[in-house]
């Protein structure tokens, strides 16, 4: 909570990066077809709002975000004053890893939809993403769904660590600097750096095969699919400013992935 606290409304920068507008775009192909008139969506670690106030213009009902950082939640607020009035949006203070229900009455399977970026990523061990999970199972509907934005699913992540030392996957934000395996063999921890202005955070990065187990002990037991980042056509490379080869090298490691998994 700390690292979020301190940054606060400064986590807007990354709203700035050209990568934004192509994560956005995986997350809307995902996300649009799975919301029908009156979707109650969760948004865990909602941040700064970001994801809240597009989800609602893409067809939700309403938003509920919660977060661990009062600070981010605030700077949510700010952003959708009238949907917070209008009670489309709530924002509400919370962690992520307890067996709580975020719903406006207390009750269990409330939302129709369940959305996370960046958000399984801030387990450090499976057992703590197997609780995050847990949440998300209790908070969802029967055929209720969960979306998350995570990094690229893999579990060769010796392999990752060794090609983001390769110069043009730091070409652009955010960057990776992959800093050590787990013990448990489970993943990595990862820095990811969002501006030159020191705005970065601490983070893990699980094995692909660690997300789909704890997926299910943690209570989802549906269908589970990945879909793989999608930068675009090649003449859009200039807003990144890379060479053709470090486009080539750039596709070839997607940055994130996304996740989509029912409850039943």
């Amino acid at each position: 909570m700390s690292q979020y606290d301190l940054i606060g409304a400064s986590y807007n920068v990354v709203e700035n990066l050209p990568y934004r507008a192509v994560e956005k775009y995986n997350v809307y192909m995902a996300i649009k077809p799975l919301l029908k008139p009156g979707t109650s969506v969760i948004e865990f670690a909602c941040g700064t709002g970001f994801y809240s106030s597009h989800i609602l213009t893409w067809g939700a009902e309403y938003v509920t975000g919660m977060d661990i950082s009062p600070a981010m939640l605030e700077s949510a607020t700010n952003r959708l004053p009238s949907q917070v009035a209008s009670g489309n949006a709530r924002f509400v203070v919370g962690d992520d890893t307890m067996s709580t229900s975020f719903a406006p009455d207390d009750s269990y399977g409330h939302f129709d939809l369940a959305f996370g970026a960046w958000f399984l990523n801030y387990a450090p061990s499976k057992e703590k993403l197997i609780a995050m999970f847990e949440s998300i199972s209790l908070n969802l509907k029967s055929g209720g769904v969960f979306v998350g934005v995570v990094p690229h699913p893999t579990d060769d992540l010796v392999k990752r660590a060794e090609d983001y030392k390769d110069a043009a996957l730091n070409q652009y934000f955010p960057r990776n600097e992959y800093l050590d395996e787990l013990d448990s063999g489970d993943g990595w921890r990862l820095r990811v750096f969002l501006s030159n202005d020191g705005v970065d955070f601490m983070t893990w990065h699980m094995k692909k095969s660690v997300y789909e187990e704890a997926a299910r002990l943690g209570g989802m037991k549906g269908k589970l699919e990945w879909r793989r980042e999608t930068l675009g056509r090649e003449d859009k490379r200039e807003q990144f400013g890379l060479t053709a080869d470090e486009w080539q090298v750039r596709v070839a490691n997607p940055h994130c992935g996304i996740l989509l998994v029912w409850k039943d």
